[in-house]
């Protein structure tokens, strides 16, 4: 498959981009600093920024697929890189007819078992609350669209191994689930990309 991927420097998006070529598809990734990326087969590096339309349409034009891994500029002033760049991916996607969209987000934005969402309890912290916010509002722009989207909502994220074992919980995180390393939240994108398990709905996952 020809995929589009965004965040593409970030922990995520670097597995993102080396899973996928491994696996055989062709990836067009945007990048603010293309040199973060080193060249290699079967990767097309596009220079710009996820708040411009122009930019995020060059990126998707004749591919297949979309993946964010899209982060925030830091936990007090996260920016608008996870919400409105999310934006202009979904109206590039309706404007190109690509369907599939698959986004990364915070567990904050999971129901919680006490109603409500997982942010607006008493216990979550409220420094991560901006952030969790803007992971609401590019779920928001997923959710409102006519796509086939899955958005992959993970607890704390950690350097480790692609293990491939974990658990996932349709619209809640798992029970107990604190962590997920960045390389399996990489591997169930790209098998939620093809398997289609979890289409037009969040998914928790953890160990």
């Amino acid at each position: 498959m020809r995929l589009s991927i965004f965040g593409s420097t970030g922990r995520v998006g670097r597995r993102l981009i080396e899973y996928a070529l491994a696996e055989g598809h062709t990836v067009r990734a945007l990048a603010r600093t293309p040199a973060k990326l080193a060249p290699r087969p079967g990767l097309e590096v596009v220079a710009g920024d996820v708040l411009d339309p122009a930019a995020v349409a060059r990126v998707i034009t004749g591919t297949d697929a979309v993946l964010s891994a899209l982060g925030g500029a830091g936990l007090e002033d996260p920016g608008e890189a996870q919400s409105q760049g999310m934006r202009n991916i979904v109206a590039a996607m309706q404007a190109q007819g690509v369907r599939r969209v698959l986004g990364v987000a915070g567990s904050g934005i999971l129901d919680s078992a006490k109603g409500g969402l997982r942010h607006d309890q008493p216990n979550f912290l409220a420094m991560f609350k901006p952030v969790s916010i803007r992971h609401m509002e590019a779920w928001h722009a997923m959710r409102d669209s006519d796509l086939d989207w899955t958005m992959v909502a993970a607890p704390d994220l950690v350097d480790g191994e692609r293990t491939g074992t974990y658990r996932t919980l349709p619209e809640r995180l798992p029970e107990k689930a604190k962590q997920i390393s960045v390389e399996d939240v990489a591997d169930f994108m790209l098998e939620e990309m093809t398997a289609r398990a979890h289409l037009r709905r969040r998914v928790g996952i953890g160990y």
